[in-house]
């Protein structure tokens, strides 16, 4: 799973930067803090709060209608959204009709009982930048090689910051893959 991660995130740098000023290192760009794992009863809950039905495989719909096995990744966004959960839902042949050059990944909160989206990002992974609003770190959307619109917590939800970071200001931003 290490060995897989790994690839992932060098793939994304590789792809991502090709023309651009350097990404990056590994050891630069940490990937999100894991708390635990995703229960079953925590993905049927998410499930039912997007409003979708797996299939037996868990296997859901997407945008273009394609079934595809979504994604759960536990993070550590800041004490002021507490546990969040990445929900990441990709496509197959037509990702990019569906999503632009990357998947669709949301941020799920239980709170109170009820999970809700909290920060939606497409195209492109989350980068949880080491600012933060409200005890939540902001977060960008994208990846490396260009400039990524960022979101910040605003107590109850993340918001458009009105602000973007470039790859220079990435430092020690930690990465969500999609």
């Amino acid at each position: 799973m290490r060995l897989a991660h790994a690839i992932s995130i060098s793939l994304f740098f590789a792809l991502a930067a090709c023309g651009q000023a350097a990404a990056p290192t590994e050891a630069e760009a940490q990937t999100a803090v894991q708390n635990g794992e995703v229960t079953a009863a925590e993905r049927s809950a998410i499930f039912a709060a997007l409003n979708l039905r797996p299939d037996a495989q868990g296997r859901v719909e997407n945008e273009c209608g394609e079934h595809v096995t979504p994604q759960f990744t536990t993070a550590d966004i800041g004490s002021g959204p507490g546990r969040v959960i990445a929900f990441t839902i990709g496509g197959r042949p037509n990702m990019l009709t569906c999503y632009g050059d990357g998947a669709l990944t949301l941020f799920m909160r239980n709170h109170d009982g009820a999970w809700s989206e909290i920060w939606r990002g497409s195209p492109g992974g989350a980068i949880i930048l080491s600012t933060e609003h409200n005890n939540g770190n902001d977060i960008a959307t994208g990846g490396p090689g260009f400039s990524f619109p960022v979101s910040h917590w605003n107590g109850t939800t993340y918001v458009d910051a009105n602000r973007s970071v470039s790859d220079s200001q990435l430092g020690d931003a930690r990465f969500i893959p999609n």
